[in-house]
């Protein structure tokens, strides 16, 4: 087995699978990395200030002895409020363009958040929520921007009107009575305090924006990497195409034209020879050559079938060119599978189709076969087709002086990154090896770097 390089195994692991298509909310979440990580990281937070929430008395709602946690309206309230919020986030994050209304109704409700959060307990909650999804939307320096103005209103808050509260558990050894827990609020240091909730809020301001930013980035260089493999895989498209195109004109120019070209001559020739014995000649060789390039003609119509590989399998394509080709020159030919099938590159599947034609064709016209063995073998990061016939074998030397039609199968090969090798010996048959990657090895750029 043949292995290929590091580098080319890096290709493979980076290759994207092929996407499976989604609608609806989920379509956030499979194919759209930066919306996902948004979302993802507003969940988190969101969920950090339904616990706050939870755990703390809104200003307005301080009770001794109790806390939102302890009262069954106080949750389901609050956590409805949470799964509300996160589903504006996700029809935020919802694919297309917004309306004007669309954005004013966001902007809104982000005020709204930042205003309840003010109200009932400290403005520095909003930041892990409001910045977040608006990074989605706008650039670093306006988020940033927003960030500040947060931070400089929870500074003020906290000065204006600062949260000071203590929580206490009593715990009684009264068998009456179960365990509690209280809130109560108690003097304390406002300088100390403001100073404390200051740090909270840039601390947690920073921490949010630093994880979103390496979320986004990381997102958006994944993007990169899938859309650079498009490109990739829709230059090598072009270029197996135009390569196709130049081995078809070649094939043309040294067949059809030359058989062409060659039946003219014979027919000026028996023109000018009328009444003589040599006309009916050059007449018989005329229509000898025609029938050779009508052959030819056939065969490259034949080769160029499209429907082998629509909505087919490259081992059903293969087995299905192998039961045309017996039947069209009374030769027997199999098919083995070795390996699990699964989906190549279109360039490398098209090429594999290819290249058995033209081993194909080379043994209908110069092995003198009974029996062609073709085999296909999928292997980790590659496969590999093999041809064998029981022919009459081949000079090893021809096999790198493009006779027999190898050249091309050489340079189709080696243009996709892969390995050839022929094995014959005068009289004991031919085997043609191919190797190739899943995936074509890049083209050579023309010119130098911009």
């Amino acid at each position: 087995m043949r292995a290929f390089g590091r580098l080319r195994e890096e290709r493979l692991r980076l290759r994207p699978e092929f996407p499976v298509k989604m609608d609806g909310m989920w379509a956030i979440f499979a194919q759209r990395p930066v919306a996902r990580a948004v979302a993802i990281f507003a969940a988190l937070n969101l969920l950090t200030v339904l616990l706050f929430t939870l755990l703390v008395p809104g200003r307005s709602q301080l009770k001794p002895d109790s806390i939102p946690l302890q009262n069954p309206q106080e949750v389901l309230w609050r956590v409805s409020l949470a799964l509300l919020t996160y589903l504006v986030i996700l029809w935020a994050l919802r694919p297309g363009r917004r309306s004007w209304w669309e954005t004013a109704l966001l902007a809104a409700f982000g005020a709204g958040v930042v205003g309840w959060l003010t109200n009932y307990y400290m403005p520095f909650l909003a930041l892990g929520i409001v910045p977040v999804v608006a990074r989605y939307f706008l650039p670093l320096p306006w988020v940033l921007s927003l960030v500040i103005a947060l931070a400089g209103l929870s500074g003020w808050w906290s000065v204006r009107q600062p949260l000071q509260l203590t929580l206490e558990v009593k715990l009684t050894q009264i068998p009456t009575r179960s365990e509690s827990i209280s809130a109560r609020p108690v003097p304390t240091n406002p300088t100390a305090q403001t100073s404390f909730w200051v740090f909270i809020t840039v601390l947690y301001a920073g921490y949010s924006l630093f994880a979103l930013e390496l979320l986004v980035r990381e997102a958006k260089a994944r993007q990169a990497l899938e859309l650079a493999q498009r490109e990739l895989e829709e230059a090598s498209r072009q270029a197996g195409m135009l390569a196709e195109r130049q081995r078809l004109a070649r094939e043309i120019h040294d067949t059809l034209a030359q058989n062409f070209a060659s039946v003219v001559v014979h027919l000026e020739a028996a023109e000018g020879a009328l009444g003589s014995p040599n006309a009916v000649s050059h007449i018989s060789q005329a229509r000898s050559t025609a029938r050779e390039g009508l052959s030819e003609a056939r065969r490259l119509v034949w080769a160029l079938r499209p429907e082998l590989l629509e909505g087919v399998p490259l081992p059903e394509a293969l087995q299905q060119l192998l039961r045309r080709w017996q039947s069209a020159s009374s030769q027997e030919a199999r098919f083995t599978l070795a390996g699990e099938p699964r989906p190549l590159h279109p360039e490398i599947e098209l090429s594999l189709l290819r290249i058995t034609q033209e081993a194909l064709n080379n043994v209908r016209k110069h092995a003198q076969a009974n029996l062609v063995n073709v085999t296909l073998s999928y292997l980790e990061g590659l496969v590999m087709l093999d041809i064998q016939d029981d022919g009459v074998g081949i000079d090893p030397r021809a096999t790198n002086s493009g006779g027999f039609g190898l050249r091309s199968i050489r340079e189709r090969v080696e243009a996709l990154g892969g390995e050839f090798t022929v094995e014959s010996e005068p009289g004991r048959g031919t085997i043609l090896a191919v190797s190739l990657p899943e995936f074509p090895a890049p083209k050579p750029k023309v010119g130098g770097p911009r």
